[in-house]
């Protein structure tokens, strides 16, 4: 068995037993014979492998396979067991923190919210969320040996390299560094795999596992709610970061030229993330609209009574109005691809949040623009994938990280 460079790992049999369990983890159910011809193992490397994994529980069986067309013996079916382990996962808001509890699946097992009583108290957040953790694990009936890893997410610039956070935008009055890891190192001393991340990455990251096929590639990831942005550069499976931590921060590019002036929490004007908004969405609808032509929008939108999906979906139902709006607002998509092009050229865009989930006519109108534009005669050649779900995403899904590091350091005696 050789790695990809073609040198031998240096522990083979370790690096079988991963290998192998990535084989089984992605494909949920298979055969020792799938599995061999997925792989260069020989058949007798693979069944001894499946029965080290099978007794440290990590593999488990699933019944017996189909019989091939000449009869015979039906082959063992081997499956992931995603209850394994589990991960706690915690999203720290700026008033609320999301409180989860996940298999190696990455599944939702349960969940808690918790408002926070004092949002400036770092010390008294930090405990309400023990709490709540508490309180999952003894409804799960799980001590901490049953945890494997723990994931938190926030909203800031973060260093996971250090596991330190290096700025809190909702909380600015919480502790940096590594104060809020070392407070869950105190609150679970057995649990060595604690990782902190940008939710925004967190959440950008879950795309691998939707669209596996891009796990080899350079991809952006451009997701957006009604009120903030937030991306990642994922390269080879894994996030990228930057020498500041900024890498991933689209929301923050600025766009000279767009329609008015609107000052961003950063300190910039004209941030992507600000000329998408939900409100200013609304206000663009307001100045584009012909009165004569839609009057009735025009009172409904002056009493607030349009829903924001609602809003979005005017240009799919012939407003003129709302694809007016939507047009600039796919103009200033489109100069962030642009831009992102030229600093680290991905071959896949995902797009995913308010206005890809709500408007048939944003995504077709996007990749129309995208498609047909050039950059010194060069037909681009990447491609821009929409994500139709991703509500929640900013604390769904949490737990990838922690699981690739806690299976890629797994370790068997027999």
């Amino acid at each position: 068995m050789t790695s990809a460079n073609g040198r031998k790992p240096k522990n083979i049999k370790h690096h079988n037993l991963r290998y192998i369990l990535s084989i089984v983890k992605r494909r949920g159910v298979c055969t020792a014979s799938e599995i061999s011809g997925e792989s260069n193992l020989s058949m007798t490397t693979i069944v001894k492998t499946l029965d080290s994994l099978k007794q440290a529980g990590i593999v488990k069986s699933a019944g017996k396979g189909k019989s091939t067309s000449e009869g015979g013996k039906r082959p063992e079916l081997f499956g992931f067991n995603e209850s394994f382990q589990y991960v706690l996962c915690v999203y720290f808001a700026g008033k609320y923190a999301m409180c989860t509890l996940n298999d190696l699946a990455n599944k939702e097992i349960a969940a808690r919210q918790i408002y926070y009583t004092d949002a400036s108290d770092v010390d008294g957040c930090m405990n309400e969320v023990y709490e709540q953790l508490r309180l999952i694990m003894d409804g799960q009936r799980l001590t901490e040996k049953d945890i494997c890893g723990i994931s938190l997410g926030i909203d800031g610039i973060v260093d996971s390299e250090k596991n330190h956070v290096v700025y809190p935008i909702h909380n600015q009055q919480w502790k940096t560094g590594g104060y809020i890891v070392d407070c869950f190192k105190r609150y679970f001393p057995h649990t060595a795999n604690i990782q902190i991340e940008n939710s925004g990455r967190l959440g950008s990251w879950n795309y691998l596992n939707t669209y596996p096929e891009l796990e080899a590639e350079r991809v952006a990831v451009l997701n957006s709610s009604e009120s903030f942005t937030a991306g990642a550069l994922l390269q080879s499976n894994a996030v990228q970061h930057g020498g500041n931590c900024l890498t991933g921060e689209f929301a923050h590019m600025m766009i000279p030229n767009a329609k008015g002036d609107v000052e961003c929490e950063c300190g910039r004007r004209n941030c992507f993330e600000k000329l998408i908004a939900l409100e200013r969405f609304e206000g663009y609808v307001l100045e584009m609209i012909d009165l004569a032509e839609e009057a009735q929008l025009y009172q409904r939108l002056c009493r607030h009574e349009v829903e924001s999906a609602e809003l979005i979906r005017l240009a799919d139902e012939g407003s003129m109005a709302g694809r007016k709006a939507l047009d600039l607002i796919i103009e200033y998509y489109l100069a962030v691809i642009c831009n992102l092009m030229i600093t680290c050229d991905p071959k896949y865009y995902v797009i995913g949040g308010i206005y890809v989930r709500n408007s048939e006519y944003f995504r077709r109108e996007l990749s129309r623009k995208f498609e047909a534009s050039a950059f010194w005669g060069i037909r681009f050649k990447a491609r821009i994938l929409y994500d139709m779900d991703g509500d929640g995403w900013e604390y769904k899904n949490m737990a990838w990280p922690v699981i690739n590091t806690f299976l890629s350091t797994l370790k068997f005696d027999k």
